[in-house]
């Protein structure tokens, strides 16, 4: 409780033979309420503890806590829990919790919230920009386009060109174009921002035709019916980026990475359905969603993303394949600010099937070896690790689903998934152009062609590989990435991200954290003390047994003052 070790072997014989009579008498006599209250104090005097007053007595400990050594310990761990939450040492807690009159107040910060507030506020609207028209957002301005244009003409049709020499001659097509030319193609893939990962001059350049004629497609020029439409678009998100600049709140903060049309899907079907959740929507949220406002100009856009994230109470931090400095960064500082931090990282999901990523990536050992063999009459070698046994498990599952089903799969995940950007996986270039033209079928022209078997194949390794990688995610967040645990600078407290894995979980968890409702175990080892918070196992808060780390806490973020009689 006070954050140090306690002892009596300073005293004398007869001091400690006086403690202990004391503390049996606690434990073991019939003493009022009052008596045990004095005879508790005046042995922590043997102690050099400084004495509880009637408040924090009764809140933590009681006649009821000296009933058995279990009780007692049961009356430590909730006074460690909310030390835990306010506090960087339990030294500090015990010395603000124990003031006198100074209880009440301090444990006011963990008082449930009313939502009336937010129930009072008017309704807020953003016009919202459709999916299909999402990537005019990613593209540059529309009057930069037309300056571009002539450039795009010569890259796209060089792109057009070699992609068909590349049917024909293959590796040796390149060879046909001076070094001079090729050099200028990779300055404007560069520029250009192509996705086509190695230049047309390195030995790692390897796309196949179809691959160039996509990329191609992507980098021409725009049109005149394009370009009218990329403004319009444009001008919609300036309006919504002057709603969030003016709003008179702001609730929640999405921080994300946007590279792909992937992304922007995915992130505005997100935000939408979470805003949209029975738990949050009659709050009347204001939240910064980025893919639907715009500006052109990169230091504007950073400004806009630093107010936004200060004025927001809380952050929702997207955890996509590939993630940014800029957006770890976002969460960072809400994390030293003392602001709570939502992960969200996306999991495959089949409900009709009992497909559920997350919920087998907790399964033990034992468990994913009895469903192989119950369900699929698979006998897991020894050898073994865990990671092949839930390949196995979810590879064996996906295998059962009807085509129909597997194509709904699909048509749910390809965005969270960014199932274009897997094709790489797939060595055989016919194949691998077979995988992105059935992707088409069903994400643009949202036909149900059935996909052969060597597709399918390749389909369900796809999906256990991207769900292996966000499973691995998920535990990062949760055990060991660095924005696990930050300090919040104004206190010294460590505060946790909170790591989800749906949509519904998510809107039930900002529902709690809104209402200051959450509830916690906690969790003792050699090394912390931590409180995990109870739907999503997320260690929300720390205070560490390192008797030194301790100490510099105290010393350098203590917010009593130090007197003598101060533990």
């Amino acid at each position: 409780m006070v954050g140090r070790p306690v002892t009596l072997r300073f005293h004398d014989e007869h001091s400690v033979a006086v403690a202990q009579m004391q503390i049996r008498e606690l434990f073991g006599t019939d003493l009022t309420p009052e008596q045990i209250f004095e005879r508790f104090n005046s042995t922590l005097v043997f102690y050099d503890i400084r004495q509880v007053v009637k408040e924090f007595f009764h809140e933590y400990l009681g006649p009821d806590a000296f009933r058995s050594t279990q009780a007692l310990l049961s009356g430590v761990r909730k006074y460690q829990k909310d030390a835990i939450r306010l506090f960087s040492t339990f030294t500090e807690a015990y010395a603000r919790l124990n003031a006198p009159g100074a209880l009440e107040r301090e444990l006011k910060q963990l008082e449930p919230r009313s939502d009336d507030e937010y129930h009072r506020r008017s309704s807020w609207k953003i016009e919202t920009i459709s999916d299909i028209r999402l990537p005019d957002l990613g593209y540059i301005s529309a009057s930069r386009a037309k300056q571009q244009r002539e450039d795009r003409q010569e890259l796209a049709d060089f792109l057009r060109e070699l992609a068909e020499k590349f049917e024909i001659e293959k590796a040796t097509a390149l060879q046909r174009y001076p070094e001079k030319m090729l050099r200028r193609m990779d300055s404007l893939l560069r520029q250009f921002q192509s996705k086509i990962q190695h230049g047309f001059l390195s030995p790692l350049f390897a796309p196949d035709a179809d691959a160039l004629r996509r990329e191609a497609d992507v980098l021409a020029p725009k049109g005149a019916t394009d370009i009218a439409r990329m403004e319009e678009t444009q001008a919609l998100a300036q309006r919504n980026l002057a709603r969030y600049l003016s709003a008179d709140h702001l609730d929640v903060y999405v921080a994300t990475s946007m590279r792909s049309e992937a992304d922007y899907v995915s992130v505005s079907a997100f935000v939408s359905s979470l805003f949209a959740h029975e738990s949050v929507r009659p709050l009347k949220l204001r939240f910064f969603n980025p893919t639907q406002s715009w500006i052109e100009d990169r230091v504007a856009k950073g400004l806009v993303e630093a107010l936004m994230l200060r004025r927001s109470s809380l952050t929702i931090y997207m955890a996509q394949k590939i993630d940014t400095f800029g957006k770890d960064s976002e969460a960072s500082v809400a994390l030293g600010q003392g602001k709570p931090v939502i992960v969200y990282v996306p999991r495959l999901h089949v409900q009709s099937a009992g497909i559920d990523s997350e919920e087998l990536g907790r399964r033990s050992r034992a468990d994913l070896k009895l469903l192989l063999s119950r369900e699929h009459s698979i006998d897991a070698d020894d050898a073994l690790d865990d990671q092949s046994l839930f390949s196995l498990l979810l590879t064996a599952r996906l295998q059962q689903l009807p085509a129909e089903s597997l194509a709904k799969t699909i048509k749910t995940h390809w965005a969270d998934f960014d199932l274009y950007g897997e094709d790489v996986r797939i060595k055989d270039e016919n194949e691998r152009a077979a995988f992105r033209s059935w992707l088409d079928d069903l994400i643009k022209h949202n036909k149900t062609t059935e996909p052969s078997k060597t597709l399918q194949g390749h389909v369900i390794g796809i999906l256990v590989a991207t769900a292996i990688g966000f499973e691995r995610r998920a535990k990062l967040f949760r055990e060991q990435h660095p924005l696990a645990l930050q300090v919040i600078l104004s206190t010294g407290v460590l505060n946790g991200i909170l790591v989800v894995r749906s949509v519904d979980s998510c809107g039930h968890l900002l529902r709690m954290l809104l209402g200051n409702s959450l509830e916690f175990d906690l969790e003792v080892d050699e090394f912390n003390y931590r409180l995990i918070e109870k739907t999503t196992r997320s260690t929300m808060r720390v205070i560490s047994r390192n008797a030194l780390i301790g100490n510099a806490f105290e010393a350098f973020y203590s917010r009593h003052p130090r007197s003598p009689d101060t533990d």
